[in-house]
C-alpha cells in the first residue's frame, strides 16, 4: 500500500482502514478494487456550512467601504422596472 496512491483493495480497507480514510480526506477520493474486478469510489461527504449567509460578500459594508449612499425607495423602485424590462 503506497501512501501516494488513491487505489486500494478490499483488503487495504481490512488491514489499514485508518491510513485509506486519511488518503480520502486528503487526496478528496479514493478507488478501492475487489478481487471480482469491480471498481468503487469513496468521498469524504461535504457539509454545508454552519451559517450559510456567512458565505456571501457583506455588500453593504463593501458599500460603506466606498462611500456610497443607500438608494432611495424611489431609486429602488426605478432599478427594480428597468431589470423587469419596463
Amino acid at each position: 500500500m503506497d501512501a501516494d496512491t488513491t487505489d486500494f483493495t478490499v483488503r487495504d480497507l481490512n488491514r489499514h482502514l485508518a491510513k485509506v480514510l486519511e488518503t480520502c480526506d486528503r487526496v478528496g477520493f479514493i478507488r478501492i478494487r475487489s478481487r471480482k474486478g469491480t471498481t468503487y469510489e469513496l468521498r469524504p461527504e461535504v457539509k454545508p456550512a454552519a451559517n450559510p449567509k456567512a458565505e456571501y460578500p457583506d455588500f453593504a459594508a463593501r458599500r460603506r467601504a466606498l462611500g456610497m449612499p443607500m438608494m432611495t425607495k424611489a431609486q429602488s423602485e426605478q432599478l427594480d422596472k428597468l431589470i423587469a424590462g419596463e
